[in-house]
C-alpha cells in the first residue's frame, strides 16, 4: 500500500515518515511540505493513500480534497487534524475525503486507518463523527418539516421567496388575501420561523422545488 504524507511541520513529516516507513504493510511513496507539492507528487507516485495533516499552508482542507480528487480520484483522503477544526473537517468531507482524525495520532494507528480506507472504512474521530450525526439528524427535522407543508402552503412559500408580495401571490394563486395569510402562518408555524425573511431562507435551506 502506498501512502503520501503531506503536512508543513518538518519534525512531525520526519517523524511520522519514519514510524510509518518501518511499517510491513506500507510502501513508502513521499512526504510534501504543502498543497501544491502534494498534488504534484500526488500526479507522480499516485499512492493508494493519502494522509493530510492540517492546517496547510497555501491551501485549506477543502480546496484541497477537491483539487487532489481531480488529479487521481481513487485516491483514499484520511485528514488529521487539531481538536476544535471538526467543522471544516466535516466540510473536507463533504468534498470528497474518506476519514478524519483528530490529533494526537501515531504512526500504527494511522496505518490501521490506511487498511481501514483501503478495505472500504471510513476512520473518524467520535467528536466528528458526533458532529456528523447531529448534522444528520437536523437535515432530517429539516426534510419532515418541508414534508410537512402542503401543496398549498409550499407554493407560498417558494412564492415568497421568488419576491412577490401577499397581493401578488393571492393573484397568481386565485384566491384572497386571507387565504394567504393563512398559509402563510401555517408554514411559518411548521417551519418553526416568525417573518417572511426567515420563512425565505428556510425555505432556500431546504432546496425547495420552485424557489428562486
Amino acid at each position: 500500500m502506498r501512502i503520501l504524507l503531506v503536512t508543513q511541520d518538518r519534525d512531525a513529516r520526519e517523524r511520522m515518515a519514519s514510524a510509518i516507513g518501518i511499517e510491513p504493510q506500507v510502501l513508502f511513496a513521499d512526504c510534501a511540505a504543502s498543497g501544491r507539492e502534494a498534488l504534484a507528487c500526488l500526479a507522480a507516485r499516485r499512492p493508494e493513500v493519502l494522509f493530510v495533516r492540517l492546517p496547510l499552508p497555501d491551501m485549506n482542507g477543502v480546496e484541497f480534497v477537491r483539487a487532489a480528487k481531480r488529479v487521481l480520484a481513487s485516491c483514499q483522503i484520511l485528514l488529521i487534524a487539531p481538536a476544535g477544526t471538526e467543522e471544516a473537517l466535516i466540510a473536507a468531507l463533504e468534498a470528497g475525503a474518506a476519514g478524519c482524525v483528530l490529533e494526537p495520532c501515531d504512526a500504527h494507528e494511522l496505518v490501521g486507518h490506511a487498511l481501514k480506507l483501503r478495505a472500504g472504512g471510513s476512520p473518524l474521530s467520535p467528536f466528528v463523527a458526533r458532529k456528523l450525526v447531529e448534522r444528520l439528524h437536523a437535515r432530517t427535522l429539516a426534510h419532515a418539516a418541508a414534508v410537512a407543508l402542503t401543496a398549498r402552503e409550499s407554493d407560498v412559500v417558494c412564492l415568497l421567496a421568488s419576491g412577490l408580495s401577499y397581493s401578488q401571490i393571492g393573484d397568481r394563486l386565485g384566491v384572497s388575501l386571507n387565504t394567504v395569510g393563512s398559509h402563510i402562518k401555517n408554514a411559518y408555524r411548521k417551519l418553526d420561523v416568525h417573518s417572511a425573511t426567515a420563512a425565505v431562507m428556510r425555505a432556500v435551506e431546504l432546496q425547495m422545488p420552485g424557489k428562486a
